[in-house]
């Protein structure tokens, strides 16, 4: 009797206990459900030419309201063809915000622009376009769109990088052909760097392992390209302040070496490389610098797309300095390329007063936000992930900036496939 009283109240124990956990686990699913994530998904698309490869904001109209521009480089074919990639910049002029009307026709450039800067480069009030195109043929180079607002145009002008001067470094096909062009230009940065009040140009020529300085000018905008050597395929950089002395200093993603180089700027328009490290993966696509864990110092940010699903953080320790670093993966398997990160972008998104980052993930059709929950500057740095999956094209390119006038920062997202631009809105 005794043993089937104790058999009874056992068997009514795991069920309580079963009961509980069914509870709890249905609480924390319930729970999970009502965490609403930062950003809503696109209600609307806006059509742009071919892969659009990098993508700008600016107020181009002067009416208080950002606009987007995207480079559309189009498909990379043989460049001995008479159309070796796509050649146009696509408008798209906000109205009212978050309505966009697209410009038309586009603006041509050489062929396959690769990335874009929007800045006043002709002394006029209004933001002018400047783009490099990395399939260049016939002297286009650089292309500039001078902004006459008034006028409602956007006058072209085109600038030569002298081949003469320049030695191809990187791939051939079977026949022992260059597969692309000479120099190759891949990121352009536009910036007073001689304080001259002019503005210059910087960029990188992945193609001729070189940096290409072009000196603002009075009339012409732009002087004779100086060239500075950049052994590793130069891919991306960012202009910043590395040792405290007032001029911009350069680092760079070497693509070809995987190293991430620094280089020491004069205020002249010179940079001489003062020291490289490994980038912690396979060639490192994008680069950008801030000060992530808010110590006062700028740190590097750089990542792979190609063979590795990772971001990674250099912590700022002094002049040219950057001992400790921090990998943030975002894919599950590291044999496997599931994300392909092809570009990134940092900015306080939630107000917190700490640097997050946003990365455009062609593979996996997403864009992950990684948000800074960090409570002090220590390393490594904790970071929360939020990913948003597009069911049609894959993010290339995003910038940030605050679209719908609600003194929050969005998220515009050039997709390929789709050759669209959605706006992600910031919703807390």
């Amino acid at each position: 009797m005794k043993s089937a009283r104790f058999l009874l109240i056992l068997i009514l124990f795991i069920c309580l206990i079963s009961a509980l956990h069914v509870l709890l686990i249905g609480k924390t699913v319930t729970a999970a459900k009502l965490i609403p994530k930062t950003f809503g998904m696109p209600s609307r698309y806006y059509q742009v030419g071919p892969n659009p490869n990098a993508i700008a904001v600016a107020d181009l109209t002067d009416n208080g309201l950002p606009d987007i521009v995207t480079v559309d480089r189009g498909e990379l074919h043989n460049p001995r063809e008479e159309r070796p990639a796509n050649d146009e910049i696509s408008l798209l002029l906000a109205e009212l915000p978050l309505d966009y009307a697209r410009r038309h026709p586009s603006l041509k450039t050489g062929f396959a622009p690769y990335a874009v800067a929007l800045a006043n480069v002709d002394g006029l009030k209004w933001p002018d376009i400047i783009t490099v195109n990395f399939h260049a043929t016939r002297h286009r180079d650089v292309s500039v769109f001078l902004n006459f607002k008034d006028d409602g145009i956007f006058k072209p002008i085109e600038f030569e990088i002298p081949a003469n001067f320049l030695s191809y470094r990187r791939h051939y096909d079977a026949e022992g052909i260059p597969m692309f062009t000479t120099p190759g230009l891949t990121a352009v940065a536009i910036r007073d760097l001689n304080k001259d009040g002019l503005r210059d140009l910087i960029a990188t020529a992945w193609s001729s392992d070189v940096l290409v300085f072009m000196p603002g000018h009075e009339e012409k905008i732009f002087g004779a390209p100086r060239l500075m050597p950049a052994p590793g395929g130069p891919r991306a950089f960012a202009l910043t302040d590395l040792d405290d002395d007032g001029a911009p200093d350069l680092a760079v993603a070497m693509y070809a070496t995987s190293e991430v180089a620094l280089f020491k700027g004069d205020e002249t328009g010179n940079f001489t490389e003062c020291d490289r490290f490994p980038s912690r993966g396979a060639l490192p696509t994008t680069l950008l610098a801030a000060d992530i864990n808010q110590d006062g110092k700028t740190d590097i940010i750089t990542s792979h797309a190609h063979t590795d699903d990772n971001i990674v953080i250099f912590y700022g320790d002094g002049p040219f300095r950057f001992p400790v670093s921090q990998e943030i993966m975002l894919g599950k398997d590291r044999k496997v390329l599931e994300q392909e990160i092809r570009d990134i972008a940092v900015a306080d998104l939630n107000n917190n007063g700490k640097m997050d980052i946003v990365a455009a993930c062609y593979a996996s059709q997403q864009v992950t936000v990684l948000f800074n929950e960090s409570e002090d500057a220590m390393m490594p740095q904790h970071f929360r992930h939020e990913s948003y999956a597009f069911e049609e094209g894959r993010p290339r390119a995003v910038c940030i900036a605050d679209f719908d006038e609600n003194e929050r920062p969005d998220i515009a997202v050039a997709l390929w496939e789709t050759n669209t631009v959605g706006i992600m809105r910031n919703v807390l």
